[in-house]
C-alpha cells in the first residue's frame, strides 16, 4: 500500500515537472513571437520613415540629395526666364505709372553676384502671372545698390527700367555718399546690408502704399503670390493688432527637437513608458492574462524603442504645419521677404538707422523688448535660391552646401501647378 502512494505521488510530481517546462517553454514561444511581431512592425515603420520623411530636414531619415531637389522651384525658374525673355521686347508688362495709390511697395535691393543674378528671377517670378490689375497695385523699387550702379550686370537690361516702378540709385552728392564707397571698399557689408535696408524701406513709405514687402534679390516667388499674402495680412491683423512683420518665407530646419527643450522630451518619455506601464498593469488586475514578465518587455523595451523612432522621425514630419499664418517669434530664419505695414516702417527704419549686423537678427531683439508678434504664412510664398551669399559668409567646403544655399524651405517644392492654379499638400 505505502508503494502505491508513493508511486501515485511519484506520477503527480513528474507531471506537474513537465506541466511547468511546458508551460515556461509555452510562454518563451509567446514571448519569442512577440517580439518577432514587434521587430517586424519596426522594422516597416524604419522603412516607412525612410521612403517618406527624407525631405524633412529635421528628420534623422533626412537625405541631403532628395531634401534640396528643386522640384517646384525648377518649374518657376522656367516660367520667370520666359516672362522676361518676353519682357525685353515688349512693354506690355510695364505698370501704369499714372495710378496714385498702390497697395503694396515691393523693394529689392540687389547687388552684383559673382556667377548668377539671382535678381532676373526673382523680379520674373514676382510679375509672371500677375492679372492686370493685381500688377497695377503693387510699387515696385529695385535699388541697385552700388555707387556705381554701371558694376551691376542687370542696370543697362531692359526689361528693368520697363518692368520697374522706380529704379533707385545712391544719390552721389549726398553726405552718406563717401561713406558707402568706404563701406564697399571695406566690404563691410553687414553695415551697408542695414543702409540699404533702410534706404529702400523709406522709398517705400514714399510711395504711400498700405503694405510695404522687402523681398531679397536671391528669392523665387510662388505663382499667385499676390493673392496670397493679402489673405494672410487680412488674417494676421485679425489675429493681432500688435505685430511686427509677415514672414513670406521660412527654413523649416530649426524646427527640429531643439536642445533648450530637452527636459520637456525627457519628461514626455517617461510620462510615456509610465502611462504604459500602468494601463497594462491596471488591465492585469482587471483579470486580463497579462504576465509581469509581459508587461516589463512591454514598457520598459518595446515603449522606448517606438520613442526613440518617434524623435527619429522629425518634428516637421509628426507635427507639420498647417496651412495659414502663425506666430513665429523663433527659428524663422532669415529676412529673405518680410512685409511691414507702412505705419510700422517708419518705427522699423529709426530702429535700424546707424546699427550694424543681420537686419533679421536686428529685428527680432527689438520685437522681443517691445513684445511685438511675428507672423509667417504656410506654405511659403518664397524659395531661396542664391548659391552666394552678398555678405560675404560661405563657409562652403567642398562636397557640402554652402551656408546660403542650407537657407531652404522644403515645404516650397511641393507646389503643383495644374492649370492655372497653385496647389499644395497643406492647402488640402
Amino acid at each position: 500500500m505505502p508503494s502505491i502512494t508513493n508511486d501515485h505521488s511519484s506520477s503527480i510530481s513528474w507531471f506537474c515537472q513537465h506541466a511547468r517546462v511546458h508551460f515556461h517553454l509555452l510562454l518563451s514561444t509567446l514571448a519569442a513571437k512577440g517580439f518577432y511581431y514587434f521587430l517586424f512592425l519596426y522594422l516597416l515603420a524604419l522603412q516607412y520613415c525612410y521612403y517618406n520623411f527624407s525631405r524633412d530636414p529635421t528628420s534623422s531619415f533626412f537625405d541631403h540629395k532628395q531634401g534640396y531637389q528643386q522640384i517646384y522651384s525648377e518649374h518657376r525658374r522656367q516660367q520667370a526666364y520666359e516672362f522676361l525673355r518676353v519682357a525685353n521686347v515688349s512693354t506690355a508688362y510695364a505698370s501704369n505709372p499714372t495710378l496714385e495709390h498702390r497697395n503694396l511697395c515691393v523693394g529689392i535691393a540687389t547687388v552684383e553676384r559673382p556667377h548668377e543674378q539671382y535678381i532676373r528671377l526673382s523680379i520674373g517670378s514676382l510679375l509672371d502671372g500677375l492679372a492686370a490689375d493685381e500688377r497695377a497695385q503693387i510699387h515696385l523699387i529695385v535699388l541697385v545698390a552700388h555707387t556705381d550702379p554701371f558694376r551691376h550686370p542687370i542696370y543697362q537690361e531692359p526689361w528693368l527700367q520697363s518692368l520697374s516702378d522706380e529704379v533707385l540709385t545712391y544719390n552721389s552728392t549726398a553726405e552718406y555718399f563717401n561713406e558707402l564707397r568706404g563701406m564697399e571698399e571695406n566690404r563691410d557689408y553687414r553695415k551697408k546690408a542695414v543702409f540699404d535696408y533702410t534706404y529702400l524701406m523709406e522709398a517705400c513709405i514714399n510711395s504711400r502704399a498700405a503694405w510695404i514687402a522687402m523681398i531679397e534679390d536671391d528669392t523665387l516667388a510662388v505663382k499667385n503670390w499676390y493673392n496670397r499674402v493679402l489673405q494672410a495680412l487680412d488674417d494676421v491683423d485679425s489675429q493681432s493688432s500688435s505685430w511686427l512683420y509677415l514672414r513670406l518665407f521660412f527654413t523649416e530646419e530649426y524646427f527640429g527637437w531643439n536642445r533648450e527643450f530637452w527636459l520637456s522630451y525627457l519628461a514626455f518619455s517617461i510620462l510615456t513608458v509610465i502611462s504604459v506601464a500602468t494601463t497594462l498593469l491596471l488591465l492585469r488586475k482587471l483579470g486580463y492574462r497579462l504576465l509581469l514578465s509581459t508587461v516589463l518587455i512591454i514598457s520598459l523595451v518595446y515603449t522606448p524603442a517606438c520613442i526613440v523612432l518617434y524623435f527619429l522621425a522629425g518634428k516637421v514630419s509628426l507635427r507639420p504645419f498647417t496651412s495659414g499664418v502663425h506666430e513665429m517669434p523663433n527659428y524663422g530664419c532669415c529676412a529673405q521677404g518680410l512685409v511691414f505695414r507702412s505705419t510700422t516702417a517708419a518705427r522699423v527704419v529709426a530702429q535700424l538707422k546707424d546699427q550694424v549686423g543681420y537686419v533679421d537678427m536686428i529685428l527680432e531683439a527689438w520685437a522681443d523688448r517691445q513684445r511685438l508678434t511675428r507672423f509667417a504664412v504656410v506654405p511659403s510664398l518664397l524659395q531661396h535660391i542664391g548659391g552666394r551669399s552678398s555678405k560675404g559668409d560661405d563657409f562652403a567646403t567642398a562636397g557640402t552646401l554652402s551656408a546660403p544655399e542650407r537657407i531652404f524651405n522644403f515645404g516650397f517644392e511641393l507646389y503643383q501647378q495644374v492649370g492655372n492654379s497653385v496647389v499644395h499638400p497643406l492647402e488640402n
